[in-house]
């Protein structure tokens, strides 16, 4: 008698797993909805970032590419958009402090080699930082 009264039926087990499962299932859903809106943001943000710099560089004109430079850096791929790369990066010397940035992308292809959460070694080349673009990648 005393050992049948410590024990749940199957039924209440199965219940309380389905119900655990549900909410955890809830809140995964929720949470993910908050983080898929922050990424839309953060891209409709640099989606607009690289509009205006591609205006600015067309009215430049032809020689607007005269004082280009070249930085290193190492960081982790945070996200990986069309034109974009999210990056959190060590310090560029001679441009940026530690944080994370999005950049242009020089070319489609680096997007091909490197996955969310590589570890990378990459080059930027440009005139300013909103202009700089990666032009080079490599895991490391």
């Amino acid at each position: 008698m005393i050992g049948r009264s410590l024990v749940m039926p199957v039924w209440q087990v199965a219940l309380v797993l389905n119900l655990t499962f549900a909410v955890g299932l809830g809140l995964g859903y929720a949470g993910w909805g908050r983080r898929a809106e922050a990424l839309d943001r953060e891209f409709d943000a640099a989606r607009a970032q690289v509009e205006r710099l591609e205006r600015e560089r067309a009215a430049c004109g032809p020689g607007a590419r005269a004082g280009e430079q070249q930085w290193e850096g190492r960081g982790v791929v945070r996200a990986i958009y069309p034109q974009l790369l999210v990056i959190t990066h060590e310090e560029i010397r001679g441009l940026l402090p530690a944080r994370t940035t999005s950049f242009r992308a020089a070319s489609p292809t680096l997007r091909e080699w490197i996955r969310i959460g590589d570890p990378i070694r990459f080059s930027l080349r440009g005139t300013l930082v909103d202009d700089a673009a990666v032009v080079a990648v490599e895991r490391w």
